[in-house]
């Protein structure tokens, strides 16, 4: 049975597709093909990057983070040894990248026709050993596939795509998957919902969002963050470069 805020969002969706205008940056091959609809490899999904990374940049915490109390080289034992805090967006398609792994898709590898975008929102400390230069944090991810998008759907507008893919789905194929870093506890499975692989439709817009809302609560309360557990790991699939 769907919730009040389901049904909700259900509308508004909807009402989004209606309204929606056709993106010449994201659109401007609609008239060389007669196919309804763009396979992964064809969008333009830099637009949609910049507003996903300008949406929660900085947003993580509400407050600063504390000052690092490890040595700079020393491994950050928890939130308190962070000491940045970044949005990190990466980009693949398969006209360039065809067969990687995908990240956050339980090993699933990317085909020629699809192209995916990975946001990551992390709290981080680089950290260099004798070997090697890492990045430890905290954090979550979103990640999206795509396998094809209807045209005349503005694919800046991520609610659009799921209300087309809602509505039509053998021309708006999309999925996703969240997942957490360094973050444990009861409290945490209590807001947010670690998804793999889920088609992307109304419905789970809609769990993404409550999802995404109850994180930040979690990350920017207090209250809250005292009811789990911040363990810094390794995050093997960001370089420290991309912090600067």
């Amino acid at each position: 049975m769907k919730t009040t805020k389901t049904i909700f969002n259900v509308i508004l969706l909807f009402a989004t597709v209606l309204i929606t205008d056709c993106s010449p940056s994201s659109n401007s091959a609609s008239t060389a093909s007669g196919s309804a609809a763009f396979s992964g490899d064809e969008l333009d999904l830099s637009g949609l990057t910049e507003k996903l990374t300008a949406i929660d940049s900085g947003i993580i915490s509400s407050k600063p983070l504390p000052l690092k109390k490890s040595l700079p080289d020393q491994i950050p034992l928890g939130r308190n040894d962070l000491n940045k805090m970044r949005t990190v967006t990466k980009v693949y398609t398969g006209k360039t990248d065809a067969g990687i792994s995908l990240p956050g898709f339980a090993g699933l590898t990317l085909g020629k026709d699809e192209s995916s975008v990975n946001i990551y929102y992390i709290e981080t400390k680089v950290v260099t050993t004798s070997t090697d230069t890492v990045v430890y944090g905290c954090g979550y991810s979103i990640h999206y596939l795509f396998k094809k998008v209807e045209r005349g759907i503005s694919i800046n507008n991520i609610a659009s795509i799921a209300a087309s893919a809602q509505l039509n789905d053998k021309k708006t194929q999309v999925f996703y998957s969240m997942q957490t870093y360094g973050i444990i506890g009861a409290g945490l499975v209590k807001f947010f919902k670690p998804t793999v692989n889920k088609s992307f439709d109304v419905e789970e817009f809609g769990t993404m969002q409550s999802s995404i809302d109850g994180i930040h609560n979690i990350l920017g309360d207090t209250i809250l963050s005292k009811y789990v557990k911040f363990e810094p790991e390794i995050l093997k699939f960001i370089k420290p470069y991309e912090l600067e």
